[in-house]
């Protein structure tokens, strides 16, 4: 088995992988694009064997700290340490100096080799969708804002630069980079997206954690049909969707070397870009 860097000639490998190990869902499809701005702004390794790719690990860099955005092995290569293998190869420097972080499936194989990476369990990260109009409300006033000026936002809010993943976002299809207003001063940056199916809110971030609730109220009334969103289980904004009736459809377990390397009152994350 050979582990080596990924290029653009492993692409279509790994957009294969990827549809057999982690299935879109319905009106979905797997981004092909998503591993470009990978390799482009972070790191992609493979692992292949008589030159088929049977596993990928991905990370990308978020501040002071590299998030893992994939990790996967083909079922059929599955007990051989491949993913081992990837995990240490993704990483361009050692947990002592730059910390890191993931959001682990619930497949019995992920969260023991996280852990044994330094990565602890912290919160489970649960991904919601309803009806927006469930929540949707028109006191504060969103927005459109370009992708730089919405990064510029939040780097001085969080302390991170994300300008290359809010282009990204942008440029989704029906992608649309936002900012909630109050009193003509924005309290909160995001991006939606619209696939054949429903609306995902992709990222969010807030000022200030008492203002999530509102954010996501402001940001629903971009949306027409279903919503998909991630939310952090500590946040409020869990409490404030599923009292609207939205449904937990699944969830994943955000795990990290350090605690409070992000906040997860005032971020409503990519699950792969954070």
């Amino acid at each position: 088995m050979d582990v080596r860097q990924a290029t653009a000639a492993d692409l279509d490998a790994v957009v294969d992988l990827a549809g057999i190990v982690d299935p879109p869902s319905e009106g979905t499809d797997v981004d092909r694009d998503y591993y470009a701005n990978i390799i482009e702004h972070g790191r992609l390794v493979v692992a292949e064997t008589s030159g088929i790719v049977i596993g990928y690990s991905g990370a990308i860099p978020a501040g002071d700290l590299r998030h893992l955005a994939d990790l996967f092995v083909h079922p059929d290569a599955h007990g051989r340490g491949v993913g081992r293998e990837l995990l240490d190869a993704v990483w361009d420097e050692p947990v002592t100096l730059v910390p890191r972080q993931t959001f682990s499936s619930i497949h019995p194989s992920a969260l023991p080799l996280y852990v044994r990476a330094g990565m602890q369990p912290q919160w489970p990260l649960l991904y919601v969708e309803g009806d927006p109009a469930s929540v949707a409300d028109t006191h504060l006033t969103v927005r459109d804002l370009d992708a730089d000026e919405a990064a510029d936002v939040e780097r001085v809010w969080l302390g991170w630069d994300r300008i290359d993943q809010y282009r990204y976002w942008a440029a989704r299809p029906g992608g649309r980079t936002f900012a909630v207003i109050e009193a003509e001063t924005p309290v909160a940056v995001g991006c939606l997206s619209r696939s054949r199916s429903r609306y995902t809110l992709l990222h969010l971030a807030v000022v200030d954690r008492t203002l999530m609730t509102h954010a996501l109220s402001a940001a629903a009334t971009l949306a027409t049909d279903s919503m998909l969103l991630a939310v952090a289980g500590p946040s409020h904004g869990v409490r404030f969707l599923v009292d609207a009736g939205w449904q937990v459809r699944e969830h994943d377990i955000y795990c990290a070397s350090e605690p409070d390397l992000v906040d997860p009152h005032r971020l409503i994350p990519h699950p792969g870009l954070l």
